[in-house]
């Protein structure tokens, strides 16, 4: 989640010409697939589901008629790109002015059942 953290940086290609919000927007959100994908391969304490939720600005549930947990979406960027990972199809989706971005990702991190497990706590 090193993205959101940081200023929003515009790179340049190798003809000096700037990203589009479009093209910042798929890096955002590719880095975060790619975050929660990586998992934990090294066992460390930082990378656990529960580490990567502290940096969570809201949790939308998504339950069935019978109140189900189907799974979630939580919302990691706000204000200029809003980018929302939707643990129920495993996607990033990221928005921008115009621009849409989904990006596909393995939940390695286990924020699904997190989640999950938060949700049958309230």
């Amino acid at each position: 989640m090193q993205v959101i953290k940081e200023r929003i940086i515009t790179k340049r290609d190798k003809e000096g010409r700037r990203e589009t919000c479009e093209e910042q927007l798929r890096r955002m959100c590719k880095s975060i697939a790619e975050d929660i994908s990586a998992g934990n391969p090294e066992g460390k304490d930082s990378k656990t589901a529960s580490a990567w939720m502290e940096d969570v600005y809201d949790i939308r549930y998504l339950i069935d008629r019978d109140k189900e947990y189907m799974g979630a979406e939580l919302m990691v960027a706000g204000g200029g790109p809003v980018i929302w990972v939707d643990t129920w199809r495993d996607q990033v989706k990221g928005w921008w002015g115009c621009d849409k971005v989904i990006v596909p990702y393995a939940d390695n991190l286990g924020l699904n059942d997190y989640c999950e497990e938060m949700y049958s706590c309230s």
